[in-house]
């Protein structure tokens, strides 16, 4: 009985150390390889909002039914597209930023179209790479300022739980090479009562 005992024992060991011993067992090397190479997609919803997202989390879960309802095709499950916007939480090249150092993102309008890459903290590089910037039917929230000296957090109605008419947020525009895509207003924001898109990026 000690013997079998031992025996199973010797056994499982090796099971163990030769799982271990890969630095991913089970195939995991193809989950990762996908990981690392998997493109980046970015849209401007349809639907509007005013300020009042629902935090960050609100804003992100908006991206994510919009991805489902109105760009089905896009590359990607909805819930890896989030909200490209700054808050105390998501902060622009820092803590809770939803873009990739030094990455391409891309979107399809039909064809795949490169928009923009990052720098090595993730912030999007100006001029942008498409002539015509991000494209878009409209405004959409971003709470980001840019006055062409680099991207900070700005006003975000309240970390987006505001629609109140006396609070603001920063914005940003299609069509812009430039800082307006992220930063319309250049240092001004557009009052939290008004209904913006938001731009989504895939995660």
């Amino acid at each position: 009985m000690a013997l079998r005992i031992y025996g199973l024992l010797v056994l499982l060991s090796g099971l163990f150390s030769s799982a271990c011993s890969k630095p991913f067992p089970g195939g995991d090397e193809m989950i990762l390889l996908g990981l690392l190479g998997k493109t980046r997609y970015l849209f401007v919803t349809s639907s509007t909002n005013t300020g009042d997202l629902g935090g960050v989390a609100g804003a992100d879960l908006i991206c994510q039914s919009a991805k489902t309802a109105e760009v089905p095709s896009l590359p990607g499950s909805s819930l890896e597209y989030v909200a490209l916007i700054a808050s105390s939480s998501r902060v622009p090249g820092g803590a809770g930023w939803p873009l990739f150092p030094g990455t391409n993102y891309y979107a399809m309008n039909p064809g795949e179209t490169l928009i923009f890459h990052t720098d090595g903290s993730g912030l999007p590089v100006l001029p942008m790479s498409n002539a015509t910037g991000i494209p878009g039917a409209g405004d959409y929230w971003t709470g980001i300022s840019n006055t062409g000296l680099g991207y900070s957090a700005g006003t975000n109605c309240n970390n987006w739980g505001s629609s109140n008419v006396i609070d603001d947020a920063n914005y940003g525009s299609p069509g812009s090479q430039t800082e307006t895509a992220f930063d319309s207003g250049v240092g001004f924001g557009n009052t939290c009562d008004t209904p913006l898109r938001l731009l989504c990026v895939r995660n």
